[in-house]
């Protein structure tokens, strides 16, 4: 009996089949995809930065980074040394502002000059401005005088000559009297 050799149907051994070439390429480009995806977030939030910004990375099951972030870090109130603080009398009540002033510079604030509110401004309430950089610390100081919601804006221009201070309290009948 005589055998004939078929020509070969499958790979051979000089050669590679053409299918595992193609799977070998698709499985190199969804990898390829996954890793730039990974590179480039371009779906993350944009969000504004200062000079005390923070940036966070989460990292998702199985070790891959996730989703990156800057956040802008809470500014935090100076030594009250650092902060020069003006009171101006909005209460009526005579010599308040020089007392408050008094009670402030033993608290280990500088202070400017006590002076008086403009002609006609009479408060009930006492409020703390700040100039711009200074809110933190206005916050602290309305906390310290026992009225954390006495934080306003500073009016532009500012009610009284701020002199230098990054504080205004504008004393009103509620502290004075006290």
């Amino acid at each position: 009996m005589q055998t004939t050799e078929r020509p070969p149907t499958g790979p051979t051994r000089g050669g590679q089949s053409p299918v595992r070439g193609v799977v070998l390429v698709c499985v190199a480009v969804v990898i390829g995809f996954f890793v730039l995806r990974a590179m480039d977030n371009t779906s993350a939030d944009v969000v504004a930065v200062d000079s005390k910004a923070t940036t966070t990375t989460t990292t998702a099951a199985g070790g891959a980074a996730g989703k990156t972030g800057t956040t802008a870090a809470k500014p935090q109130a100076r030594p009250p040394a650092q902060v020069t603080v003006l009171v101006a009398n909005a209460s009526g009540v005579g010599r308040a502002a020089a007392k408050q002033t008094d009670k402030l510079k033993a608290a280990g604030y500088k202070t400017g000059a006590p002076g008086n509110a403009p002609q006609g401004l009479n408060l009930a309430e006492t409020q703390v401005m700040a100039m711009p950089g200074f809110e933190a610390d206005a916050k602290k100081l309305a906390t310290d005088l026992g009225k954390p919601n006495a934080v306003k804006p500073m009016a532009t221009p500012p009610p009284v000559n701020m002199a230098g201070a990054n504080v205004l309290v504008l004393l009103g009948t509620d502290l004075a009297q006290g």
